[in-house]
């Protein structure tokens, strides 16, 4: 799969909560930019699924929450990820949370 990143990507492993209109989960996502984020779980859902999500960054005293679609899982064929999970893009983030989300982004890439 060749690299599509649009935006900076920091890897970080946070607890997120995403839910569907009929189920509500607790996961871990491994890395996070201003257009999305990656959700570690055994049982990804189908690309296209629209989710809410929320999670709570370092720096951050409030929890962001957004709604999310499903863009890829690591079931589809030709994805080749050593941790099982799903792609999911931000859809309608706020320009405040994108300001959050990168502000945050750069200060895990960069430590010092």
């Amino acid at each position: 799969m060749k690299e599509k990143r649009r935006f900076p990507r920091a890897e970080y492993v946070f607890r997120v909560d995403y839910s569907t209109p009929s189920a509500l989960f607790n996961e871990f996502a491994e890395n996070i930019s201003e257009g999305g984020l990656f959700i570690k779980t055994e049982k990804p859902l189908e690309v296209g699924t629209e989710i809410t999500i929320e999670f709570l960054l370092p720096l951050l005293e409030e929890p962001i929450r957004v709604r999310g679609r499903v863009e890829w899982h690591t079931n589809m064929a030709g994805v080749k990820k050593a941790v099982s999970g799903m792609g999911v893009s931000f859809q309608g983030l706020s320009k405040e949370d994108k300001e959050k989300i990168n502000r945050i982004v750069r200060a895990l890439k960069n430590p010092h």
